[in-house]
């Protein structure tokens, strides 16, 4: 509730900042509101494996990816129209959608058991708890995998406006429609064919293969010149994403002390977040600096270093 809250008064002020003296400080504070209050997806995912017993993790993992999906699919197309009557408009959307979240929240979700750690400590030894997880190490592994996945995949989703708009001319609208198709395919994996397909070879090949699929679409992108090259690109790239994120979540879940799986699953948030950090400067340097394809070439690489860790560092 209170990530949900943080997140409808940042989007409030989001939508405000134009008619507020220094509207480019009011932007930037609804940003740090909605980023303090963050790590919603952490809390999902830990009331899932709370409530659901671990062969149906990924299952379940699978849902939110899917939920994901309905977002890329109805959200960009959704803001597009809005911003016709004004930039706030999406802002305001945005904020009735978190208002109707924290409502169902409250009045629908009901509360898990609650477990209580002995061993919980307060204070910065929360942060450092880090290092304990680290040395265990199948975790350390598969921390550092997610790193390696997470960091390729906010290379792209970040930059592709711009990179479509430097190797395909891509106008806003044409970027917008684009992405509700790679999110009408990401319902389609993660909603249909993620479950049967981990449950038939396992989390650790359902692993592979998703990385496999990523690292083909992310070098895909060298040989992207037409606009239907770019299709295939997001088949393989979008199938990817929606088997690696469930399976890598819920390996990492079962790698986790019973007791610590929520923090640890912060960790993946953190993660997350330092990657949404690092890859758009990283991908603002190449594209100005090298050429688009250098996006699809660096992320291919970072998802084979993934890809090999999976196979050989358990």
């Amino acid at each position: 509730l209170y990530s949900q809250i943080g997140s409808f008064i940042g989007f409030i002020l989001l939508g405000s900042a134009l008619f507020l003296p220094y509207p480019i400080f009011w932007l930037f504070l609804s940003r740090v509101i909605d980023g303090l209050s963050g790590g919603n997806v952490t809390v999902v995912q830990a009331y899932i494996s709370d409530v659901l017993e671990p062969e149906e993790w990924t299952k379940g993992y699978a849902i939110i990816g899917a939920a994901f999906g309905l977002g890329f699919l109805f959200g960009p197309a959704l803001g597009g129209l809005l911003s016709v009557r004004g930039y706030e408009w999406p802002a305001y959307a945005a904020a009735c959608c978190a208002l109707i979240s924290i409502t169902g929240t409250f009045f629908l979700l009901p509360e898990p058991k609650r477990r209580i750690n002995p061993d919980r400590k307060g204070g910065l030894a929360i942060y450092l708890r880090v290092f304990d997880y680290l040395k265990i190490p199948g975790l350390r592994n598969l921390l550092i995998t997610f790193l390696f996945f997470a960091l390729p995949f906010n290379l792209f989703t970040s930059m592709f406006a711009l990179y479509a708009l430097k190797q395909l001319s891509f106008t806003a609208r044409d970027t917008g429609y684009f992405l509700a198709v790679v999110g009408l395919f990401g319902i389609i994996w993660q909603g249909g064919a993620v479950s049967p397909i981990v449950k038939r070879i396992g989390e650790t090949k359902g692993l592979i293969l998703g990385l496999l699929s990523n690292m083909i679409g992310l070098f895909g992108i060298v040989f992207v010149d037409k606009w239907w090259k770019l299709i295939i690109v997001a088949i393989f790239f979008s199938f990817g994403t929606g088997m690696t994120r469930p399976a890598l979540t819920s390996l990492i879940t079962q790698a986790a002390p019973e007791n610590r799986r929520g923090g640890v699953l912060g960790i993946t948030s953190s993660i997350e977040s330092f990657s949404r950090i690092a890859a758009p400067l990283m991908g603002g340097w190449l594209i100005g600096s090298l050429h688009a394809n250098w996006l699809g070439l660096a992320g291919g690489f970072f998802t084979l270093i993934a890809l090999l860790l999976t196979i050989f560092g358990r």
